[in-house]
């Protein structure tokens, strides 16, 4: 890259810098008379004009305007060949540039949603007493809650039994050593819902939950 300029330079220095009014004889013999050069580089002269400012190649002047500036094919075409690749390698440079900045503006974005997921989970959490019934193909278990009430005393330590709820829920994240009817307690928060069917049965539309590790 740092080569690329260097050489760019040298060939512009090569064919002088210039700013003065002067007549421009086209290639068709045209006249543009008493244009403003600004600049002079091997491939080409950019002159200044009502409209802005517009560069024409050699190829486009007359064979006097080209020996006037001592227009050289062979360099023309390397300063043309070196400005392309330049040119290039900057809007590659801004690509990555530009690409690199929304990898990271994603990545913020995705911290900032873990952040919030995790936040939301912690406030919707809660302490659950689980029964595992049956394991899903999706590897969420279909559960149900209980709760421990005092059902009596038996000698030396107070008797608790579990009483069920009626409706089931489906629960993800929980050990994969789990079994059915096995007995899981911990905190979970809610996820959204999910459809189950089972064999020939109706679809159910269960709460679906997640484990907090």
């Amino acid at each position: 890259m740092k080569q690329i300029a260097i050489i760019l330079g040298m060939l512009v220095l090569a064919a002088g810098a210039h700013a003065f009014y002067e007549d421009l004889t086209l290639a068709d013999g045209t006249v543009q008379t008493n244009v403003f050069i600004t600049r002079v580089e091997p491939d080409g002269l950019s002159y200044m004009h009502g409209q802005g400012v517009t560069k024409l190649s050699f190829q486009e002047l007359s064979e006097a305007i080209q020996r006037k500036y001592n227009y050289d094919p062979e360099i023309a075409g390397v300063y043309t060949f070196y400005t392309q690749q330049l040119q290039a390698e900057w809007i590659q440079r801004q690509e990555d540039a530009a690409r690199l900045e929304a990898e990271e503006r994603q990545t913020r974005l995705d911290e900032i949603s873990e952040t919030e997921a995790a936040l939301r989970s912690k406030i919707g959490a809660r302490p659950t007493n689980l029964k595992l019934l049956q394991i899903q193909e999706d590897g969420s278990w279909l559960c149900r809650t209980f709760r421990l009430v005092k059902g009596g005393f038996t000698p030396g330590k107070a008797k608790y039994i579990q009483q069920f709820d009626e409706s089931q829920i489906l629960v993800e994240g929980l050990p994969a050593t789990m079994a059915d009817n096995d007995e899981w307690r911990g905190r979970i928060y809610e996820v959204g819902i999910q459809q189950l069917k089972s064999g020939n049965g109706p679809i159910r539309t269960l709460r679906k939950y997640k484990v907090i590790p």
